[in-house]
Formats: structure tokens, C-alpha cells, sequence
């Protein structure tokens, strides 16, 4: 920590930049990671300015940006009912608990997200006063993440040169393509992919479908948006595709030694784990708890999967199956009180948990998620094995990065109403002590990387602060055609060789044996 502190008092000599951060309110885990760099800079030196375009109410930001920095825009009309609809028990996050949430499945909610995306994106433009505004002022970077392609549009329509773009999931199928990165849907599972590298033939048709679909869709809001960009600001504007394509680096939410291995660039720069903070010592409640038992499970569906809202039979499936382990201590994030007289005696029901605090404590023995990116890093780092149950999204791949490590097993969302599957599942990663070894083994590896993840976004920032774009580490491959990425113009013209190759051979074996046997007939006669 004392290096790291350091650090950030060296890299407040340095020049510090003027920063645009754009940082819609789309989502917990994407404002939250976005909020989170935008505080990191900040506190190295850097001045933030933030545009906040609303996607839902309820969503509250927390950063130290100053307050005269923030440009905050209320969500569209049109954009909170699609949120809202999204929500209720019939909509897409309603049903996330009952159906299942595969790529393809995902694909057909793409109507309404590229709705949202655009419509508000329109609204902010539109808004002739903002542009204005930050006409006025000076900007070093642009910063904003690459789900939505409106900021990058922004910063281009104010000129900005530099770009930085970040990722708060893995790399995106869609910005791979754009930023030139080898896809490789044989051996490296797609964004929302739920295999594992080694994959059978129709899972590597699925994993090339749906890597292809998943990126079809933000390709097709990056399209939409640019023709909004264009009919406010000219049709030569620049198309956005290209200005993420141009960005000077991205920082994507994943870790090397826990994601899949897969071919990158040099401009991409993983800095998973960076939002892990330092645990605080647990309350005189919390270590009571922890130890009432020899053994602890923490379970808990984070902040969009609510407890409250799953099936009954799968709240009935978890109290029966904490009964039938009665030397074990649980603990269950629940949100409502409604479980209350239920619960049996070795089961905490609580409405908010320490996570962070609780998974660093070597009392808990095991976790039961659903595979957010943010809890499954905050596994990897803790030194916990876990079982997930992914519901939808990238949780399925989330949770298969863990698997591969030896520390996780995977639970059908669909068998939580079997206490006894789950139950013995379980059991058995409580007794396997290989579990907990391998996790362990993980934690420390991460925490004793070369370099920590805030200092990798410190030290790229402030070189990109001092030199500018960086067009060195922009590949040519980005522009090639795909027959001429895939080298089939090359293929076509081995094979076509070869094919001349035989065919004169051929002819020349027909030649000659026609002659043989010619004059031998003649002879003969």
C-alpha cells in the first residue's frame, strides 16, 4: 500500500489532464465501474468533468467529482417506461429467475435495448445547450465505456483527439471487432458465452453464433447513433464505430489469470480487480455470527437478483436444504422479512451483508452466487471457493472462469428447487479441502501480480496523458475485408495452383500414355 500511495503522490507532479468522463446511470456494475475510474484519476491529479444521462430513477451515483463538473440529464420518458418494463415480473429482468437467458434468448431483447440506447442518446444531443457548454472548455481525454457508442460521438462532435475507451465486463465481442483484437470462437468463449475453451462441435457453433449476434447488436446501436450524430452535426461526420476503433487504449474489467486466454492487442489493458478495496475489521455482530459454527456459507444474488423475487419452491428449497446441515452457519442476503419465522436457527436472513469484509474472513468456508463479474474477481481475490448459479448475461461465463481454476462448481438456476441436488453439491465442496487449497493458491497469485490493477490504469493514463493518441498500436487487421483477414483470396489462389498443378499433370500423363499405347497399337497392326 505504502508503494501504491507513493505512487499517486509521484503522479501528482506529473501533468495531470482535463478529462470529459461520460458515465450513464445504465446499470449498477457499469456506472459503478465508470464512477470508480473517474475517482481513481481524480485523486491522482486529474480534473473530471462528467456528463450523467439517466437510464433509470432509482439509480444513485456516488463519486467525488465536484458537483459544478456534472452535467446530469434525467432519463427520457420512453426509456423509463422500457426500464420499468423491464423490471416487472413479466418483463426481461422479471423473468430472469424462470427462463433461460442464453445468448439467442438475449438477442430477441436486443429491440428494446438499442431503443433505450438511441432514444436517449437523441434526447442528449439534442440538447444544444450542453454541446455549448462544453465548447467552452478544454479537454485533454475523452473517457467513456464502450457498451453505447453516444460519448465517443460527443467527444467527437467537440473534436477531442484523445480517446479512451473501457469495458466494465471482459472484452466485448463488439469491441474486439472494432478495435482489431483477434476473435477466436474455436477455443475462446464469446462474451456471453457459456462453454468452456474446449468445446464440442455444436458448442463452437453456438459460441460463433452468439458471439456473432452479441456483437451484432451493439454494432447496430453504434450505427443508429452515428446517423443521429450525423443528421445534427452533418453527414460527414465521423462514423462512431471508427472513434472507438481510434481510441488510444481500453481498459477492460478482466484479469489475465482469470479469464479465458485469448489472443489481444497492446492497446487493450486489463485491469480487473481494481475495485476491490482493502477489508474493514467485522462488526461485533458480524464475527458473533461467524463464530457460531465451525463452517460459514455466504448466500447471496447481488443487487439486481433479488432473494425476495425468486420462485417460492427455490426459497422453500434453500431453507430445507440449510436444515439438513445443521453444523454449518449460514448467512443469506434476503431483502424482506417475509422468511423471518421460517428460518431455521443456523440461517441468517439480513437485507444487507458486508460482502467484501466477510469473503476476506477465513471463518467463511464457502459462497453461493450468480456470477456477477464484479463478485466473481472479488472470489478469485479472496481465496473462497464457490458454487455459481448464473441467471443470465455473463454470468455463465463468469462462472466458468472460476471453474476452469479448480475453486467453483456451476448449479443449474433450474435445480435450486432440489434441496437435495444442491444440498450435496454443497456438502461436497465443504469436504473437498482441494477446493479451498486451489483458492487460496488464486488469491495469492493475483495479489502478488508485477504490477496491481490501479497502477496499470495510473501509469497508462499518464502516459497517454503526456503523449497523446497512440496510432503505433492501431492494427492494420481492423481494416482488412474478411476474405482478406482470413487469407481465403490466398487459399483460393494455393488451391487454384494446385488444382492447375494436377490438371497439367493429368494432361501430361494422358498425353504420354496415349502415345505409348498408341504406338503400341500400331506396331501391333
Amino acid at each position: 500500500m505504502l508503494v501504491i500511495s507513493l505512487f499517486i503522490v509521484f503522479l501528482s507532479f506529473v501533468d495531470s489532464a482535463r478529462i470529459l468522463l461520460y458515465n450513464p446511470g445504465f446499470g449498477h456494475s457499469h456506472m459503478r465501474f465508470m464512477s470508480m475510474l473517474g475517482d481513481m484519476l481524480m485523486e491522482a491529479g486529474h480534473e473530471i468533468t462528467e456528463i450523467r444521462p439517466q437510464f433509470e430513477s432509482s439509480l444513485e451515483f456516488d463519486t467525488k467529482t465536484k458537483k459544478e463538473n456534472i452535467y446530469e440529464f434525467p432519463a427520457h420518458i420512453e426509456v423509463l417506461r422500457l426500464f420499468e418494463e423491464a423490471h416487472t415480473k413479466d418483463g426481461f429482468l422479471g423473468r430472469m429467475w424462470y427462463v433461460d437467458m442464453s445468448a439467442m434468448s438475449m438477442a430477441r431483447q436486443a429491440e428494446n435495448m438499442t431503443k433505450m440506447f438511441v432514444k436517449n442518446c437523441e434526447n442528449l444531443i439534442e440538447n444544444t445547450d450542453l454541446i455549448a457548454k462544453l465548447k467552452q472548455k478544454t479537454f485533454d481525454i475523452g473517457l467513456s465505456e464502450a457498451f453505447c457508442t453516444c460519448g465517443h460521438g460527443i467527444f467527437a462532435a467537440l473534436g477531442l483527439k484523445t480517446i479512451i475507451s473501457a469495458s466494465s465486463s471482459n472484452l466485448m465481442d463488439h469491441q474486439a471487432i472494432l478495435l482489431g483484437v483477434p476473435r477466436v470462437p474455436s477455443y475462446v468463449p464469446g462474451g456471453i458465452g457459456n462453454s468452456l475453451e474446449k468445446m464440442s462441435l455444436l458448442e463452437r457453433a453456438g459460441n460463433a453464433i452468439g458471439s456473432y449476434f452479441g456483437a451484432a447488436l451493439f454494432l447496430e446501436i453504434a450505427d443508429k447513433q452515428t446517423a443521429m450524430f450525423r443528421k445534427n452535426f452533418g453527414e460527414n461526420f465521423a462514423s462512431t464505430r471508427e472513434t472507438i476503433s481510434q481510441s488510444a487504449l481500453l481498459f477492460t474489467n478482466s484479469n489475465p489469470f482469470v479469464d479465458f486466454p485469448a489472443p489481444t492487442i497492446h492497446k487493450v489493458v486489463p485491469i480487473g480487480g481494481i475495485h476491490i478495496k482493502t477489508p474493514k475489521k467485522l462488526s461485533k455482530e458480524w464475527d458473533t455470527i461467524l463464530n457460531k459454527k465451525k463452517r460459514t456459507v455466504l448466500i447471496s444474488f447481488g443487487s439486481v437478483a433479488k432473494s425476495v423475487e425468486m420462485p417460492d419452491e427455490n426459497k422453500k428449497s434453500i431453507l430445507k436444504m440449510v436444515t439438513t446441515m445443521p453444523d454449518v452457519q449460514f448467512i443469506w442476503k434476503y431483502e424482506d422479512d417475509d422468511l423471518n419465522d421460517e428460518a431455521p436457527e443456523n440461517l441468517m436472513l439480513s437485507k444487507w451483508t458486508p460482502q467484501t469484509d466477510l469473503l476476506a474472513d477465513p471463518r467463511l468456508s464457502l459462497f453461493i452466487t450468480h456470477g456477477g463479474l464484479a463478485s466473481t474477481t472479488e472470489i478469485a481475490f479472496s481465496g473462497v471457493p464457490v458454487v455459481v448459479i448464473p441467471l443470465f448475461a455473463d454470468q455463465s461465463r463468469n462462472g466458468l472462469t472460476l471453474f476452469r481454476q479448480g475453486i467453483a462448481k456451476i448449479f443449474s438456476k433450474f435445480d435450486i428447487k432440489n434441496p437435495e441436488k444442491l444440498g450435496e453439491m454443497v456438502k461436497n465442496m465443504l469436504d473437498d479441502q482441494s477446493y479451498s487449497q486451489k483458492a487460496k493458491r488464486l488469491s495469492e497469485l493475483l495479489k502478488n501480480t508485477p504490477f496491481s490493477p490501479k497502477e496499470l490504469l495510473l501509469r497508462n493514463m499518464e502516459f497517454v496523458t503526456r503523449f497523446g493518441p497512440l496510432p503505433q498500436l492501431d492494427p492494420h487487421g481492423r481494416n482488412l475485408s474478411f476474405i482478406e483477414y482470413f487469407l481465403l483470396d490466398v487459399i483460393f489462389l494455393i488451391v487454384l495452383a494446385l488444382l492447375s498443378i494436377a490438371g497439367l499433370i493429368i494432361f501430361m500423363f494422358k498425353k504420354l500414355t496415349s502415345k505409348i499405347f498408341g504406338k503400341a497399337k500400331t506396331k501391333k497392326d
